[in-house]
């Protein structure tokens, strides 16, 4: 009778180890997760298809889609979101920490032992022997491991979503930097196009004698070096496309056509102390340090505790003697601590966690200074945009309009009206660079802050004009003002 009361309790006490270790990870490996904290600091990036979240199927069908018309911000992104490699890297890395979890989370296996025991005495009959065994300090402190676990494995989600962010921020600064650089190519070949023909019509200035082989010489070196910074431009455009291209998960050759037109500055009110302090609260690199903190401060907690509990196997063991008797009864394994204490491990611990909360304090030190130093640079921006557009260059071309109207009369020659020209096409490019800076501004200050920013959203925003390439440039007195220049007037379209 009492071996059978022994086996019902041991038998229940099995149970429960085997149930207290049958931890499941969730199918999506936590992705569910992910998204919830993408949601909380940006919604709009959150519910966008991408390759953990779509259907394999239409992947294609959707890239397809959106490379039907002129690349824009909104559809690079929903590429990049598709089919960046990126992605699947942070969803296995999301594996590999659920299975962490798994493995923390669940007992060691029992072990079964067999024994046969020959005796020396005649007649005796092999005796055999038989244990089960199980580790009972994991079992007692398995809880424990199980929650040390769950902050790698939230930590692991928390670097998975500020994964999707940062490649949403690099494929935005590409896009912007790729606007940028054709923007500069076009505007290169306005102002190429012009000096060649300053230097056409100094050519025939010199056949007919009016100017010298130095004037010249000056015009068709000033010709010669705006046909090498175009050719320049167009190779950084180049460079700048395939740089997006890489970035949205594409190889080449180019299989899109890129818009070139750019947002205007949104209008918005940007303070640093309060996006700092959102910051502090948003970023998930520093959520995911904390987390890391608080797994050390467990795995510290349970490493003292351990120093002084030994390591404990019970089990049953069981006997067949010679004669046909049965043996059965528990066993108990003791560890004796003769050559340590397990120091190096809480030692070890202690060291690490210092070392995590100085790079955590690194980490929050960075984000602040990021967040307002990128304030800074949109600030800068914006205001430099507005004076382009209300300052340098309608001023440049009104002068282009004042030089025209007394070339008209003659009062000045054709020189000195190609060099104005030139110089309002200096001030519109100007004008296009700062446009492009005080966005990757923007890219910039989104990331450092790690959310989306209040107010406006880059698609709300009006567009500026594309820039139209001239058809000739003016060479003698019946040329007119405008005929061969962009559109820049901030008044009358062109932003």
């Amino acid at each position: 009778m009492r071996h059978t009361v022994f086996h019902g309790r041991l038998a229940s006490i099995l149970v429960v180890a085997v149930l207290s270790g049958c931890a499941t990870a969730p199918a999506d490996r936590g992705l569910r997760d992910v998204q919830s904290l993408l949601a909380s600091r940006d919604p709009t990036l959150a519910s966008r298809p991408s390759a953990l979240s779509a259907d394999p199927e239409s992947i294609e069908q959707q890239i397809t889609a959106l490379l039907a018309d002129p690349l824009s911000a909104d559809s690079a992104l929903g590429i990049a979101l598709l089919k960046s490699p990126r992605l699947r890297v942070s969803y296995a890395q999301l594996g590999l920490a659920q299975a962490d979890w798994l493995d923390a989370s669940r007992l060691s296996n029992p072990v079964l032992s067999f024994s046969a025991l020959e005796s020396n005495a005649t007649g005796e009959r092999t005796s055999l022997g038989y244990g089960l065994v199980q580790n009972f300090t994991d079992l007692l402190f398995l809880r424990s491991r199980s929650r040390m676990a769950g902050h790698g494995r939230d930590q692991a989600e928390a670097a998975a979503a500020a994964a999707i962010q940062n490649l949403a921020a690099d494929v935005l600064a590409r896009y912007y930097e790729a606007v940028g650089a054709a923007q500069t190519a076009q505007m290169r070949g306005v102002i190429a196009h012009a000096a060649s023909a300053s230097a056409e019509l100094a050519q025939r200035f010199k056949d007919a004698g009016n100017i010298n082989a130095l004037a010249l010489a000056r015009e068709q070196a000033a010709a010669h070096r705006a046909q090498l910074e175009h050719e320049s431009a167009v190779a950084d455009a180049r460079s700048a496309a395939l740089a997006l291209n890489e970035a949205m998960g594409l190889s080449p050759p180019l299989v899109w056509t890129l818009d070139t037109r750019m947002p205007l500055p949104i209008e918005e009110t940007l303070s640093a102390d309060a996006l700092v302090a959102s910051a502090m609260e948003q970023r998930l690199d520093l959520i995911a340090r904390q987390r890391e903190i608080e797994a050390i401060d467990g795995a510290l907690a349970l490493a003292r505790t351990l120093r002084w509990v030994p390591f404990v196997e019970v089990g049953i063991e069981g006997e067949r003697e010679g004669d046909g008797a049965r043996l059965l009864g528990p066993t108990v394994a003791l560890e004796i601590p003769l050559f340590g204490k397990r120091q190096s491990a809480v030692l070890r611990l202690q060291a690490r966690r210092e070392q995590a909360v100085a790079e955590a304090e690194a980490v929050r030190a960075a984000v602040a200074n990021g967040v307002a130093t990128a304030v800074v640079r949109v600030q800068s921006a914006q205001a430099r945009v507005q004076q382009f557009r209300e300052g340098l260059v309608p001023q440049s071309e009104a002068v282009v309009a004042r030089m025209q109207e007394l070339q008209n009369y003659m009062l000045v020659g054709q020189f000195e009206l190609l060099l104005a020209r030139q110089e309002a096409y200096q001030a519109y490019a100007g004008y296009l660079d700062t446009l492009r800076d005080y966005w990757l501004a923007r890219v910039a200050l989104q990331r450092a802050l790690g959310a989306a920013l209040p107010g406006e959203t880059p698609r709300q925003a009006p567009l500026s004009d594309a820039i139209t390439l001239p058809d000739a440039a003016p060479t003698g007195h019946d040329a007119h003002a405008g005929h061969d220049r962009p559109n820049t007037n901030p008044h009358t379209g062109v932003h």
